[in-house]
């Protein structure tokens, strides 16, 4: 289950432009409200993983320089970026992401829509 979810992640194409409204439109046309679900849980945990595991070198000295609403972005742009990007970050890539505001507002933004109704 997670090899086709981290496909899916992929079919999201993010990285190319981090238009969480191109993503949405292709969430809606492609999945239905189930899989579509099952999509933003997936990215959900894989964003939390990501918090738990860096928090301490987010909120270290010096850590990580971003605010809180900026560290969930940043999360989520790696989750977007796909399994092998996700499966290799380190502290020191987080970091320079964050310098180098090398990252999208958010992907987790795509599936609003699953909780509007």
């Amino acid at each position: 289950m997670s090899k086709r979810l981290w496909n899916q992640v992929e079919e999201l194409n993010w990285q190319s432009d981090g238009d969480y409204r191109r993503v949405e439109e292709f969430i809606k046309n492609r999945y239905n409200l189930s899989s579509a679900k099952e999509l933003a849980e997936f990215v959900d945990s894989k964003a939390a993983e990501l918090g738990r595991e860096f928090k301490t070198a987010w909120l270290g000295d010096p850590g990580i320089a971003c605010s809180d609403d900026s560290w969930s972005d940043l999360r989520y742009e790696v989750v977007g970026r796909g399994r092998e990007f996700f499966e290799t970050i380190t502290v020191g890539k987080l970091q320079e992401m964050a310098d180098n505001n090398d990252y999208q507002e958010s992907l987790s933004y795509s599936f609003q829509f699953l909780y509007s109704h």
